[in-house]
């Protein structure tokens, strides 16, 4: 189907980040900032700390983006980690992600006129 059909494609990530330069959380809360604003930023995706949230140099954060295309989706979540590894003291430990779509047809969608 053409773009503009009414569905929406989304993605949502769980990153698994190392800092190792930090040394309180106060020093970890400002360098997370810095990232989630890059990623807000330049990809345009929804960025919240998932995990973690007590331990100084560890932390999980769920990235979330929706498009009007899967291949639009699948870009930006491809640019997550690389995004994030731009400032040296991050260090991505691992992702996941999952892409899917809804179209309209499901149940419990109101019929807009």
């Amino acid at each position: 189907m053409s773009s503009g059909d009414g569905r929406v494609h989304y993605g949502v990530a769980r990153v698994e980040i190392h800092l190792p330069g930090v040394d309180n959380l106060k020093g970890k809360r400002a360098l997370l900032n810095r990232a989630k604003a890059a990623l807000t930023k330049e990809l345009g995706v929804s960025v919240a700390e998932v995990g973690e949230q007590d331990r100084w140099q560890r932390a999980v954060l769920g990235v979330a983006v929706a498009a009007s295309s899967h291949t639009g989706v699948d870009r930006v979540l491809d640019r997550v980690t690389a995004v994030l590894e731009r400032d040296p003291r991050i260090v991505v430990l691992g992702s996941q992600d999952v892409a899917d779509t809804l179209d309209g047809d499901g149940p419990g969608l109101p019929q807009l006129s």
